[in-house]
């Protein structure tokens, strides 16, 4: 698996959900505050293609034949190029749980690929020797889930100002200049404290964290109203006008919003 994230033409490019087979499924109940779900991807078989894994905030552990590894946060969009017929589990934490887990800063991780031993040691290695004996990818993710949820007694949750923090982001939909400044105010916490506390927990600052819910709202809102204009789309998800939607689309994943739309709803007859 090529890791690489250079920006490509977006005739090039796919959004990897829509590549091969791709299929989530809730975590075990006792996880449902830290993992947002279990997931699997199968590559059809042909050539390699170039996919565009869009930015959403979240860690993921994965599997794959090449081993386990934990994929850090991204600012903008990774174009990882997978083999043909290969097949990848994993588990998606929620944002700002995995350092917790991890026992490390995230913005030392961001927009890398890190073997799961740099954090679990010898445990990583158990676990990759399970799941290659494993069958099937619902049996792989249900071992993933039960590695994370044997480390949840040990695990300190995040500072109660980083779910604020996703809360306010997720609520003032209207893009700020400097989240910061309102979310110190709101939550009590020095500016200094809590932007060291969102890069260790998110990766990156407020702001970005802020463009990519943003986008995230965006593909949701395509997915469920296919039928809406992209001026609607863009005004529904915060953006300030359909032009900022263009920007902030091909910024975080070299695609235009007509290219996400027409990708996440194939059969949608063109406007």
């Amino acid at each position: 698996m090529d890791g690489s994230n250079g920006p490509l033409t977006s005739t090039r490019l796919k959004l990897a959900k829509k590549h091969g087979v791709y299929l989530e499924r809730a975590a075990p109940s006792a996880l449902s505050g830290h993992v947002e779900c279990l997931w699997s991807h199968e590559m059809p078989d042909g050539p390699a293609a170039r996919m565009a894994v869009v930015p959403d905030g979240c860690v993921d552990i994965l599997w794959s034949d090449y081993g386990l590894v934990v994929v850090g946060p991204d600012r903008t969009a990774a174009f990882p190029v997978i083999a043909p017929g290969a097949t990848v589990v994993g588990l998606r934490f929620r944002p700002g749980v995995a350092a917790s887990f991890l026992r490390t800063s995230l913005f030392e991780i961001t927009g890398n690929l890190v073997p799961l031993d740099a954090f679990w040691g010898r445990h990583a290695a158990e676990l990759d020797a399970r799941l290659h004996e494993a069958r099937g990818t619902t049996q792989r993710g249900e071992i993933l889930a039960e590695a994370v949820l044997q480390r949840l007694a040990a695990v300190n949750p995040p500072p109660s100002d980083i779910a604020a923090c996703l809360t306010h982001l997720e609520r003032h939909r209207q893009s700020e200049d400097n989240p910061i400044r309102s979310l110190a105010a709101s939550t009590g916490t020095s500016e200094r404290t809590l932007r060291r506390r969102c890069h260790e927990h998110f990766g990156y600052g407020a702001k970005t964290l802020d463009r990519i819910l943003r986008l995230q709202r965006f593909l949701d809102t395509c997915r469920s109203e296919p039928s809406i204009n992209l001026g609607a789309l863009a005004l529904d998800a915060g953006y300030a006008d359909q032009a900022h939607l263009t920007r902030e689309a091909r910024a975080l994943t070299s695609l235009s919003p007509a290219e996400i739309r027409s990708q996440l709803n194939p059969h949608r007859q063109a406007a």
